[in-house]
């Protein structure tokens, strides 16, 4: 039983429980945010909020770094949207990463 517990642990490091690290589909972006938020309760917020803001795909927010990952639709939202969606919640919103699908030809 230790070893299933320890294997499932480190499946679970190993693949993460988000789906941001898969790669970009075309017309995708991704934007990480270096943010104010200081508890569990502005994780919660912010994974309340957000998802729900038009062209969000997936996010990830990161209490231990304060940061927050967003995958999006580019034909759907930007940057600044993002941004003033988490300013919104009370929140300051720096980038810090951003990454776009590669076009393929």
């Amino acid at each position: 039983m230790k070893n299933l517990k320890l294997a499932l642990l480190a499946l679970t490091t190993m693949f993460g429980a988000t789906t941001l690290n898969a790669a970009l589909k075309a017309g995708e972006a991704e934007v990480t945010f270096k943010t104010t938020i200081h508890c569990d309760h502005c994780k919660a917020r912010l994974e309340r909020s957000i998802p729900y803001e038009k062209g969000v795909e997936d996010m990830d927010v990161k209490l231990s770094d304060k940061t927050v990952s967003i995958k999006y639709k580019v034909a759907k939202t930007s940057v600044e949207n993002l941004k003033k969606a988490i300013e919104k919640l009370g929140y300051e919103a720096e980038v810090i990463a951003e990454k776009k699908a590669e076009d393929k030809k």
